[in-house]
């Protein structure tokens, strides 16, 4: 969990009872909290001076809650672990019951009453393939404890059971928490990969590099193979990791890469990164995370694995502790600094940061992390998570149990045990000194989450529309129809409150389902590891049979199907545990259907066939260029910026440079590597020419080829920027560079003034048609006054290749923002080109051209655009003659949120009178403003907030009027965002645009570089998009969901996205511009990568 401190991990005590409910809740709702099931299980914990959270780091975790029918009579059953109580094994009565769902506790008659014995995770399981369920306990408890070997119960068929762990070679010592068994090497039985919790406290470690590679027989995770009913330690022959970092709350089994081998998923806490196991078909894995994930949760919980968008390939949730509320945020949250996080990546601990993680199969073995854009990013501190349809609407939904005691990051009680004396004094005075630590430390218990999927990776929480928006502190979970009436019941162990059972009350509302039940053979009779595909009217969806998910918990082994309206089922493909598949046709719905493996008869999964790419990938070393960044850390000297503004290169143009008929390339460099042409040959591949030494301690930031003398061939302007430098820096020189045949001669005075502007972009037009090419340069902020406006710059050509400026003379482009990005394009039909502009904190901007002067456009249409833009394309994108908007904004998939109702804010002012420049952003909540900045830095860069709020629980509900005085924000500059999409607008022919909905793909990241042109050869045009920004602060997280994106067109100003096993574009890192360039007959498109080599593809 990402924001625990290592110095204060325990888990303290808080009774609840007042969160549990006095009566059954109304029946209106979809669910209802059933009040009297004869469920009474209540896992209670208390403390004892040598068992608490200081001595068992995992002291609240709770338990887990399993379903399996013990009695085969097709009424699911429920097991419920205990950590300071004895399990529960509740017996489901079946329709005998007169009182709706309704339960028996047979703990006692079962002989699985359990004293002394700390239990976590349970599974239900066939292990010895008689017909009838077993049950498997985790254990887990203080290190050194007694009882803590697991327990596997063997069903005797008459509602009780014996102890068989040790048999079964199942009765693990160390600190488990949960257990999955699966087929991993077809040979037809069950193995298990037993998941669990190192033995030693997380003080006891540091960011040391290949802990993880160090067994440890305790603590370590295993791979148990099943030989002959006796479970075999093979983790380290198999590839798996067995160290004493893997601090293990998750596991979840699934096909992960589509070739019917089951893989391992393993979500782990603290610092270790998760891990991925991909199944090598040799009864070996391979760790496989960082080729598949660009960014993980940090502090992992639980996890589950399924079909989200009915696409048939497999998505994963991963829980984390990021609160929702703003307060709590404030007040509860803290996120690691820069250099820390830094080393956690060169270390090999990854991208992880503190949110839950909703990882999108890209169908090309790769993912792009979509929470903050699907808006379920942030449920606090939690446990469970399920994805199942709860509407039985044909989507599936995401459910996740949260809620702890004590909140033991709040940040005043960190800061109250940061204070050695004051611990020390009440060691020595008080021998109760650790209950009244407890008992300073803020409760709060929290609605769960059930976010209704809506489709297209939109979802919304509707815990409170559904009935589950109890207060609670939930722990493990798990679904289940316990009524046997076509919906999905959901059961939670709770702890110091009593269980709940929520039933499902959906049934008879206009929705159908099939449920399925899967009979195997030989030593699986319940065919554990399966897919079931099912089809009818035009959709499909599918499921995988592995019943171990979420926290600690089991469900259902019925697979469960909400189809929406659909009343018929053309057809239900199984792809059975060994490989083989078998189709069922023309399927009735509304009912259980059983299904045989005996049955089987050969058939193939349709729907997931490879395609062949628009793009084909061609080798980097065609062009041999590797951009290197300089190491500047905007945060250093900005605490208050959320991403970096020195990291926006490399800049790219083209151009025949030696008149040998063949498009060379300028490469721009970061500060510290110069600039350099490619020439290109006449094979397609590029040699290096001229280097830029002379120039190399600017940052280059643009460039444009074009011949400003009129002498016949191309010269070369690059524009300097870039965040680190200040206002006196030389190195902020744009630069005319003249081609004298073939080399390039640098222009000191083409240029005019001495004024130094930190550069943007560059766009070259005749603007005042003379013949000559003239200059537009934007600036893109002021040298170490982030936030403050700047300008446009307008240079008209002398006729000689040398410049003068003429904007005020011919633009109102004085300090309209912060721009990024400009285009020339004859954007009313007049036949003169206007300019139209776009940049960060700024709306677009079009200039309309008239006879060489300019004119504002303000009924272009982008009056509600404000945004933070990067780049912008145009092109006639519908087809209809006139000149189309394509603008790259940030996107949606972020923490940031701004809408025309409820838009961000930055303030820009000198508020602690010093004579620097401070800048707060804020968002819009309630009808007032609040500051998004965490206090810590808030007082780094403001050191006078620290008198004002002396403890985080007095800023944790500030607006901007109680940080501020009203003299300081009367001071500031302000500035508002409406829009983050990126967007196309479509130009109706006289300058007029009208917003047009791009596919939601779209909005994965922040959106650098566009390329537009027909790439499949239809006629219509379609664009590329390349982004990420990985030099963000870690409490925001990296933008990393791009791989480069394709969008075909349909000739009208639709598109529609593709995949990258259909596009051919699959790339990382950050792509700052794409170029097209013409080799030898075939079109390249060159990706170039921040701090990287280009990713090339051809068409």
């Amino acid at each position: 969990m990402y924001m625990r401190q290592p110095a204060i991990i325990f888990f303290l005590i808080c009774l609840a009872f007042s969160c549990v409910p006095s009566e059954e809740e109304p029946s209106d709702k979809r669910f209802r909290l059933l009040k009297s099931t004869g469920i009474d299980f209540q896992n209670t914990l208390d403390y004892t001076e040598d068992v608490n959270p200081y001595t068992f780091k995992n002291f609240y975790n709770g338990g887990g809650v399993g379903v399996g029918d013990i009695n085969n009579d097709g009424f699911p059953d429920v097991f419920f672990c205990g950590n300071m109580v004895s399990n529960r094994l509740y017996l489901n009565k079946g329709t005998s019951s007169e009182v709706g769902i309704a339960f028996e506790d047979i703990t006692e008659s079962a002989g699985l009453l359990s004293e002394n014995v700390w239990s976590t995770g349970v599974t239900f399981v066939d292990i010895n393939y008689d017909g009838w369920m077993d049950i498997y306990v985790c254990k887990s408890g203080p290190p050194g404890g007694p009882n803590r070997r697991n327990s596997l119960y063997i069903n005797n068929r008459d509602l009780t059971f014996r102890e068989e762990a040790e048999k079964y070679g199942l009765d693990n010592l160390g600190l488990s928490t949960h257990a999955s068994f699966f087929d991993y090497d077809r040979d037809g039985d069950l193995d298990c990969y037993l998941l669990n919790n190192s033995i030693r406290s997380v003080g006891g470690y540091d960011l040391i590099k290949d802990q993880r590679e160090i067994p440890d027989s305790l603590g370590g995770n295993m791979l148990l193979r099943n030989d002959d009913n006796r479970f075999v330690d093979v983790s380290a022959q198999a590839g798996i990791y067995s160290s004493s970092i893997g601090f293990g709350l998750g596991v979840t089994i699934s096909d992960i890469d589509m070739d019917g081998w089951l893989d391992i998923y393993v979500s782990n806490d603290f610092f270790e990164r998760d891990y991925l196991y991909i199944n090598q078909q040799n009864g070996t894995f391979a760790e496989s995370l960082t080729s598949y994930m660009t960014e993980i949760s940090m502090g992992s919980m639980g996890a589950d694995i399924a079909d989200l968008n009915n696409d048939g390939y497999n998505e994963v949730f991963v829980t984390e502790m990021l609160p929702e509320r703003h307060d709590r945020v404030m007040s509860k949250a803290s996120f690691e600094g820069w250099d820390k996080y830094q080393l956690q990546v060169q270390q090999g601990y990854y991208h992880q940061f503190g949110r839950n993680a909703l990882q999108l199969n890209n169908r090309n073995g790769t993912f792009s992390e979509v929470s903050r854009l699907a808006g379920v990013e942030a449920t606090d501190w939690s446990w469970g998570a399920l994805i199942f349809d709860m509407n039985n609407d044909g989507h599936s939904d995401l459910f996740v149990a949260n809620g702890i005691y004590k909140d033991l990051l709040d940040q005043d009680y960190i800061n109250f045990m940061a204070n050695p004396d004051a611990i020390r004094k009440m060691l020595q005075d008080d021998g109760n000194a650790i209950k009244k630590l407890i008992d300073m430390i803020p409760s709060e218990p929290l609605a769960n989450y059930a976010y209704e999927n809506q489709g297209n990776l939109e979802f919304k929480n509707a815990a409170s529309d559904w009935g589950l928006d109890q207060l609670t502190f939930s722990n493990g979970s798990a679904y289940a129809d316990l009524d046997n009436d076509g919906d999905l019941d959901l059961l939670l162990n709770n702890v110091n409150m009593p269980a709940f059972v929520y039933e499902n009350r959906t049934n008879g509302q206009g929705n159908n389902f099939i449920s399925i039940k899967l009979q195997g053979k030989g030593r699986n009779p319940n065919a554990i590891g399966s897919k079931v595909w099912v089809y009818g009217g035009g959709r499909g969806w599918s499921r995988e049979l592995t019943p171990m998910r979420g926290f600690q918990s089991s469900v259902d082994q019925r697979l469960h199907f909400g189809l929406g309206t659909l009343d018929r089922i053309d057809s239900v493909v199984i792809q059975w545990p060994d490989g083989r598949e078998s189709r069922k046709l023309e399927v009735d719905v509304n009912r259980l259907v059983e299904i045989s493996y005996a049955s089987l008869t050969d058939t193939r999964v349709p729907g997931l066939n490879e395609r062949k790419g628009t793009f084909q990938a061609v080798d980097p070393s065609v062009v041999p260029y590797l951009h290197t960044e300089n190491t500047y850390v905007d945060f250093d000297r900005d605490r208050l910026l959320f991403d970096m503004a020195s990291n926006e290169g490399p800049c790219a143009c083209k151009g025949d440079v030696n008149g040998d008929g063949l498009e060379d390339v300028y490469l721009g460099g970061a500060r510290g590597q110069a600039g350099r042409i490619y020439f290109q040959q006449r094979n397609g591949t590029f040699i290096e020419g001229q280097r830029f030494d002379a120039e190399a301690g600017s940052e280059d930031t643009d460039c444009a080829f074009s011949d400003f003398e009129r002498d016949g061939d191309l010269d070369l302007i690059v524009a300097s920027g870039g965040s680190e430098f200040t206002g006196l820096s030389l190195e902020l020189r744009d630069r005319i560079y003249t081609n004298i045949g073939g080399k390039f001669q640098l222009m000191p005075e083409a240029l005019p003034g001495t004024e130094l502007r930190s550069t943007g972009t560059v766009a070259v037009s005749d603007f005042d048609g003379d013949g000559y090419p003239d200059l537009f340069l934007g600036d893109r902020l002021k040298p170490q006054y982030f936030g403050l406006p700047v300008s446009g710059h307008l240079f008209q050509n002398k006729g000689d290749g040398t410049f003068h400026e003429v904007t005020e003379e011919i633009a109102p482009l004085k300090e309209i923002g912060m721009i990024t990005a400009a285009q020339w394009a004859d954007i009313d039909g007049d036949g003169d080109e206007d300019l139209l502009l776009a940049g960060e904190w700024m709306p677009l901007k079009v200039f309309i051209n008239q006879d060489g002067s300019f004119t504002e456009s303000l009924e272009a249409g982008f009056s509600n655009s404000s945004g933070m833009y990067h780049t912008l394309q145009v092109a006639d994108v519908d087809g209809d003659g006139d000149v189309d908007v394509l603008a790259g904004n940030n996107g949606t998939n972020s923490r940031f949120r701004a809408t025309i109702d409820a838009p961000m804010r930055i303030y820009v002012g000198d508020f602690d009178r010093n004579g620097s420049i401070e800048h707060i952003t804020a968002y819009y909540r309630d009808g007032a403003y609040f500051p998004m900045i965490q206090l810590k830095d808030l007082i780094k860069q403001l050191p006078g907030m620290k008198k004002k709020f002396l403890r985080y629980e007095a800023y944790k509900e500030a607006n901007m009027t109680d940080v501020f005085t009203p003299e300081q924000l009367e001071g500031a500059v302000t500035y508002e965002i409406v829009d983050l999409e990126t967007s196309l607008y479509l130009n109706d022919g006289s300058g007029i645009f009208t917003k047009a909905a791009l596919p939601r793909e779209a909005q994965f990241s922040p959106v650098y570089a566009i390329s537009a042109g027909d790439y499949n050869g239809d006629g219509k045009m379609d664009f590329v998009l390349g982004g990420n920004q990985h030099m963000a602060k870690p409490e925001t997280g990296i933008y990393a969901g791009s791989y480069g994106q394709l969008f075909l067109g349909a000739g009208n100003g639709d598109f529609r996205y593709t995949y990258p096993n259909e596009s051919g574009i699959s790339t990382t890192g950050d792509v700052r511009s794409i170029l097209e360039v013409n080799t030898n007959g075939r079109p390249l498109l060159l990706f170039l990568k921040n701090n990287d080599q280009p990713y090339i593809v051809t068409y």
